[in-house]
């Protein structure tokens, strides 16, 4: 049984626990419907972003440290939403959950609900990145925070990336992931959406023979990245509209995939804003609600 600690909070402390177990199964297997996310940042990322939080462990040395001052109104903005879903658990037990070597002593296990790639609407031309297998998470992750950071629409998986419910992946997004839409989508199901939404395809590619600042990128585009070790795949290679590199000036082989997207995201943000009369607004036409 629990037991209620003077912050107000019910305290697990047996690793039987149907909680516990249930986080202890979610942590194995994070799949569509659940998966975790650790440390102050994303939570409080997930709880801006309206994401569904069924249920916050926080551990105690966490609340020793959050009891006053402004990390105080973090615990109290917790409560508030959470209520009864808020829970204290001894350090052993906590360490358990946790995934990261030095746990800061916070975790939520979150609710997704999967956003459809028909659903997607843009207020102006359409500016999408996506991942062609790549398999590292913490570049997934950097890809979604560099799409977030530009103000692109969405960020579109395909089959052969990374899990973007990667607890790597989602530390590495910074609580990107929680500020756009992040799309699951088969290869077929994209090529119907770009036909029907007249968005071109670019293709970053180390090896083109046309380099990005030649481009023009003020239409609807999607932009593909591949992995780090092998590129993009033949299949995006094939459809692409156009294939584009960066210009490397100096030494370096290339750039890694979320220096990439930043490069080619930010180059089409700045020729859509210098070819218009109206800069464009700084939010997006579309928003991802968890």
């Amino acid at each position: 049984m629990g037991k209620f600690t003077a912050a107000g909070l019910k305290t697990i402390t047996s690793p039987q626990n149907p909680l516990i177990r249930e986080l202890l199964q979610i942590k194995k297997a994070p799949f569509k419907g659940a998966f975790l996310i650790e440390g102050p940042h994303l939570v409080e990322a997930a709880l801006e972003s309206g994401a569904a939080l069924q249920a916050v462990l926080l551990s105690a040395g966490f609340l020793a440290r959050y009891k006053e001052g402004e990390k105080g109104e973090f615990l109290d903005s917790l409560k508030r939403v959470l209520g009864a879903r808020l829970f204290e658990a001894p350090g052993p037990l906590f360490n358990r959950l946790a995934e990261t070597k030095t746990p800061q002593g916070i975790l939520a296990w979150c609710s997704y609900e999967e956003v459809k790639l028909q659903a997607l609407r843009a207020s102006g031309p359409a500016l999408i990145a996506i991942s062609d297998g790549i398999k590292e998470p913490g570049n997934l992750g950097a890809l979604i925070r560099a799409a977030d950071a530009a103000g692109a629409d969405a960020c579109i998986v395909t089959p052969g990336s990374v899990s973007m419910f990667s607890p790597k992946t989602l530390r590495a997004s910074a609580g990107s992931f929680f500020h756009l839409p992040v799309i699951e989508a088969g290869t077929e199901e994209l090529w119907r959406y770009f036909r029907e939404k007249k968005i071109l395809l670019a293709g970053a590619d180390a090896h083109a023979g046309k380099s990005l600042y030649g481009a023009d990128l003020r239409a609807p585009v999607a932009i593909a990245f591949g992995s780090e070790a092998h590129g993009l795949s033949q299949e995006f290679l094939a459809r692409a509209d156009m294939l584009l590199r960066i210009p490397v000036r100096g030494r370096a082989e290339s750039l890694n995939v979320g220096a990439a997207a930043a490069v080619f995201l930010f180059e089409a943000i700045r020729q859509r804003e210098s070819s218009s009369p109206n800069p464009l607004p700084s939010g997006r036409g579309f928003h991802k609600r968890l």
